[in-house]
């Protein structure tokens, strides 16, 4: 992938902001007000939430800059992969120049694989367990794959990831087994802090960068968490990134 790093950027804990394109649009922030438009996505291709549906998005609101849930160190895999996001941004730049900014961080659990299968058994429990939650994900799947990024922006969406979440802390904390109860506390925890320091990263990138015009793109599963992160900031630093928080997945 072309492109340089910006010394400026080392100073804050992203490490690096990964600059696509032959332009650089860094500049003296001063006053400026940024506008960062959150769209949701998924990795996976599934119908009409698809690479091409998603640049087509991204050409749309023509982002200058494009923040990702991305470590930085896992850029090399995102792009081998060819997740939907990494598709999509590829073909973007092919159209105009911008920069790609990773903001997600956190550390690799030390037993990887472990976490993981117990993280599974708990879906697994509660898939098995659970009426409702089984067909809230047919409905989603089906409205994913008829739908598309119209319907992981939807507020439809969001109700239904907030209704399979409090299904997954009520069957699991029913079982008292503490092995599943451990495990979920777990996700839920680095879930969270995800989700703070992608918003802090952002205003952190935003406190040293100028940017006219940005997107945000996250997991679906994440919107909750990353609007209510961002009203946190409503306060000291409410001037300083004017967010789009109402883009719907329809194209201007």
């Amino acid at each position: 992938m072309p492109g340089g790093t910006d010394s400026r950027w080392k100073a804050v804990p992203l490490h690096g902001a990964l600059e696509i394109g032959s332009s650089s649009n860094t500049r003296s922030v001063g006053t400026h007000m940024h506008k960062v438009t959150l769209v949701c996505s998924v990795h996976q291709e599934c119908g009409r939430c698809n690479a091409e549906e998603l640049l087509k998005i991204l050409r749309a609101i023509e982002p200058e800059t494009i923040f990702e849930e991305l470590r930085p160190g896992e850029l090399p895999l995102y792009y081998k992969q060819g997740f939907v996001e990494a598709r999509a941004v590829t073909d973007y730049r092919e159209y105009k120049s911008f920069q790609h900014v990773p903001v997600d961080q956190y550390d690799m659990p030390k037993d990887l694989l472990g976490e993981k299968r117990e993280l599974d058994q708990v879906f697994l429990w509660v898939k098995q367990t659970s009426q409702e939650y089984r067909e809230l994900m047919e409905r989603e799947s089906d409205s994913l794959y008829e739908y598309g990024f119209k319907y992981l922006n939807s507020p439809m969406c969001a109700t239904m990831n907030a209704r399979m979440s409090e299904i997954e802390d009520e069957t699991v904390n029913r079982t008292r087994d503490q092995r599943l109860v451990r495990a979920l506390k777990k996700w839920r925890h680095l879930t969270q802090g995800r989700e703070r320091d992608m918003v802090g990263n952002i205003y952190e990138y935003c406190r040293e960068h100028g940017l006219d015009n940005g997107v945000f793109l996250v997991g679906a599963a994440h919107r909750t968490g990353i609007v209510k992160e961002i009203e946190k900031y409503a306060g000291a630093a409410a001037d300083l990134i004017n967010w789009n928080l109402t883009f719907d997945g329809q194209i201007p």
